[in-house]
């Protein structure tokens, strides 16, 4: 009986298991190219836990008619605190990077936003840029903004360049509990 538990809960925590979102709570999605001018889509979908999820399809055009299968799940990937001004979106750029935003400006007295840019190299999708943008209501004049580019080891603190020690890094290692010191604030 312990045995037959242990693997159900395996299975269910498996990444198979977790490939398909639930379509019904799906918050944005975007169709852009990542490169070769293939159709990319991302796909962000709350979780049901103050996060979403976000389901990345490569190469839509070759699926042959087949359920396409997810190139990259990150969990939890942007912050959802399920009203408005608080839910997280996703836009392209014409270079095919992918940015993924969250914000907290609806309610509260600390408001920001944040916006992850994401480029695909050498078959992995890199967090590339992060960019920052926090104030208090009560204090207007108190606000902070970073931001960085992980590529380049340059960025913005505040308005003030800085050299950046935070090497880029795969996304789906990336956590916003552990931001870079330069977007601590």
């Amino acid at each position: 009986m312990f045995r037959a538990s242990l693997i159900a809960t395996a299975l269910l925590v498996t990444p198979a298991a977790q490939a398909e979102p639930d379509y019904s709570r799906v918050l944005d999605a975007e169709t852009f190219s990542i490169e070769n001018g293939e159709t990319d889509r991302a796909v962000l979908v709350a979780n049901g836990e103050s996060s979403s999820d976000l389901y990345v399809y490569l190469n839509l055009d070759n699926a042959d008619g087949k359920a396409p299968k997810p190139a990259l799940v990150k969990k939890d990937a942007a912050w959802d605190g399920g009203i408005w001004g608080s839910r997280p979106s996703l836009e392209t750029t014409a270079r095919g990077s992918l940015l993924i935003k969250s914000e907290s400006t609806g309610a509260g007295r600390d408001r920001w936003t944040q916006t992850l840019t994401v480029v695909y190299r050498n078959r992995e999708f890199i967090v590339a840029g992060l960019t920052r943008e926090a104030h208090d209501t009560l204090s207007p004049d108190a606000g902070h903004s970073c931001d960085l580019n992980f590529l380049s080891g340059k960025g913005k603190k505040d308005g003030k360049s800085v050299e950046i020690k935070t090497p880029a890094m795969k996304l789906a290692d990336w956590s916003d509990g552990e931001l870079p010191k330069e977007c601590r604030f």
